[in-house]
């Protein structure tokens, strides 16, 4: 699928997959500098052709190189990056909060991750304000001037209890004032909730909205129904309708879809979306779907996504979608990244009994609680300052690790312990072959404005 060499910290492919197959174009990227630079056919020759399932490290060249060339790419290879590794291996300090403001919903999404009802399994529908507000004051008290602090605000769905997250961004917003912090909000709904009431949450803290939603109205409804059967879309659509009337005064739009073995289309839903105008799109391949066929497939399909925004727009298009903005962002400030997300150090997430888990997947798993209310298990917490994702997950070999930072621990079956490692070779394969792409694009896009 993707014609891939590789000699220590270099790395280069051919990008025809990319370009239809109708032109030879070669892309070299140095690992630890995250450095891009577009690569000679012949030097493409001298690396040893790998796969995109392949940790291994080729450490010599083909013998058809030149001294000269030789010592091109041994150079490259050879440099060390500018910018330091930042210091994860510390304490936990909870800089990202998912909280689960409810744990209900009005929709039975086919691959819920929260027990098909947004419940986990839970009787407790939602927080209580009196308990989660002190359970904050704890993270806040942790925070230094200056710092930010962003808050998620996940269900089942959230939006069915506007008044506990307001109550929530009002407590935050007072002591932001007050330790000179700086707070963010996103609120994640499945977009079909929507009053006054809603609006003017929205107004006044202004969080990045993101309507999940999976594509074109037959898809939606037919994988994200409601409980009382009436089309799921049709009320998206009515939502969208209202928040394009107040669109000036509110934050961020965004939509997030899920793709599956039984839902690929990825074009068809980025043109499906376009009328909506979102600030950013998030397209994601289902953590749990293990279908080798329907993986290469959604590539496939992100590939023909990429070309077609590209051809609307450049570069700006691209970046609409979540994926290759944050690739470019990564590109740019060549800020290796360590940890996939902040397990055990940065985030956590709160349930509506005031739990604490390690990551949004493990709600109601006691394996992956970290604490309750204010008290945290200090031992499960230092066993993840002991080492870094990359390291956990044993991705130290993988040419993509300073952009991925290990992978999901969730997808790798890690987030409890570090010896239960099951790494997902498609999540991998996956994360490469998309990584390839974004690192095309990046070249492409800095050569024009060069």
């Amino acid at each position: 699928m993707l014609d891939l060499s590789r000699y220590q910290n270099l790395t280069a492919f051919n990008t025809a997959p990319f370009l239809g197959g109708c032109e030879d174009m070669f892309i070299g990227f140095q690992s630890d500098t995250l450095e891009v630079a577009r690569l000679d056919p012949d030097l493409f020759k001298g690396l040893t052709k790998i796969s995109l399932s392949s940790g291994t490290i080729p450490k010599t060249f083909a013998s058809l190189l030149s001294a000269d060339q030789v010592s091109e790419l041994e150079s490259w290879s050879k440099e060390t990056p500018v910018q330091p590794l930042e210091k994860n291996k510390s304490k936990f300090k909870a800089r990202s909060l998912n909280i689960n403001v409810t744990q209900i919903c009005n929709l039975k999404c086919t691959y819920c991750a929260a027990g098909g009802d947004g419940t986990y399994g839970d009787p407790v529908k939602r927080i209580e304000i009196e308990k989660t507000l002190p359970q904050l004051n704890y993270f806040i008290s942790k925070l230094e001037r200056g710092e930010h602090f962003h808050i998620s605000f996940l269900g089942g769905e959230p939006l069915l209890f506007p008044a506990g997250i307001r109550a929530i961004c009002e407590y935050v917003e007072g002591a932001a004032k007050e330790k000179k912090f700086v707070a963010t909000y996103k609120i994640t709904t499945n977009g079909t909730v929507i009053n006054t009431e809603i609006i003017d949450l929205l107004s006044i803290y202004k969080p990045t909205l993101v309507i999940s939603m999976d594509g074109k109205p037959e898809i939606t409804d037919r994988f994200r129904p409601q409980k009382n059967n009436k089309p799921t879309s049709e009320a998206i659509e009515k939502t969208l309708a209202q928040l394009g009337k107040v669109r000036h005064q509110i934050g961020p739009l965004a939509v997030h879809a899920v793709f599956t073995k039984d839902h690929t289309a990825v074009l068809e839903t980025y043109e499906y979306f376009r009328q909506f105008k979102f600030d950013w799109i998030d397209f994601i391949y289902s953590v749990s779907d293990l279908d080798e066929t329907s993986n290469e497939k959604y590539m496939l399909e992100v590939t023909k996504t990429a070309k077609a925004a590209w051809d609307l727009g450049g570069e700006k298009e691209l970046r609409k979608i979540y994926l290759f903005d944050n690739y470019f962002d990564r590109l740019d400030s060549q800020e290796r990244l360590e940890n996939h997300c902040g397990l055990g150090r940065s985030f956590a997430v709160i349930d509506s009994r005031n739990q604490v888990y390690n990551c949004p997947w493990t709600v109601g798993q006691p394996q992956d609680r970290i604490g309750s209310g204010s008290i945290m298990d200090e031992s499960k917490l230092a066993g993840y300052a002991e080492e870094t994702i990359i390291e956990r997950n044993n991705c130290q070999s993988c040419w993509a690790k300073y952009m991925c930072g290990g992978g999901c621990s969730f997808v790798h079956q890690t987030t409890s312990k570090k010896d239960t490692l099951k790494k997902s070779l498609q999540f991998c394969e996956r994360t490469r072959f998309l990584l390839a792409l974004a690192i095309y694009y990046y070249a492409k896009a800095r050569e024009e404005t060069a």
